[in-house]
């Protein structure tokens, strides 16, 4: 399977790109639209800040639209309509904007309990988080974390999932977790 984790230009993609490779995934990072659409799963990784990765990914919504998308963390976000954190708009694939987390530390960083209510090809445990910024937990959501409130840990559409926490920091129920919704995107 063709993966695209998609350059926003900032940040640093390598645990993901490990991940995916260790995984058994052919992957690569572009943000060209073509070999885009070429890919059979396109992520939008956890890493850079809010508004470059919105600018970014707004270029290339034609694209984006109709291809499998898996948004880590940041790139989560991206699939709601917006963030707190910068300008910009995300895709509007699912409804809600990201917040500042209320959490006893921010940014919430370390493992939390994922509690899966939906429908999401992995299962309920400790995930690894890193992030401020985070979707209120009620409107959406098929997973979710308890900080000072609940927050979306994970929305899981049709040609559509996002997690807040990164799977691939996040041992190997991570890994699984990272598998498991990339080939189910994929079919």
């Amino acid at each position: 399977m063709k993966v695209a984790v998609l350059d926003y230009t900032v940040g640093n993609i390598g645990s993901i790109l490990r991940a995916l490779r260790r995984l058994g995934h052919e992957t690569l990072v572009t943000n060209d639209p073509r070999t885009l659409e070429d890919s059979d799963v396109v992520v939008l990784p956890g890493v850079g800040a809010y508004s470059v990765a919105a600018g970014v990914v707004s270029g290339l919504a034609h694209v984006l639209r109709d291809k499998p998308v898996l948004g880590i963390c940041l790139g989560m976000q991206l699939l709601f309509e917006g963030s707190e954190e910068g300008e910009g708009r995300g895709l509007a694939v699912f409804p809600g904007r990201a917040v500042r987390v209320r959490a006893p530390k921010v940014p919430h960083m370390g493992w939390s309990y994922v509690k899966v209510v939906g429908d999401c090809p992995f299962e309920d445990g400790y995930y690894y988080f890193m992030h401020s910024y985070g979707v209120p937990y009620g409107q959406v959501g098929d997973a979710y974390v308890d900080l000072e409130e609940r927050y979306v840990a994970a929305v899981c559409g049709p040609g559509k999932m996002g997690v807040q926490f990164h799977p691939e920091k996040s041992s190997r129920l991570g890994l699984r977790a990272l598998d498991a919704m990339v080939r189910e995107l994929g079919r």
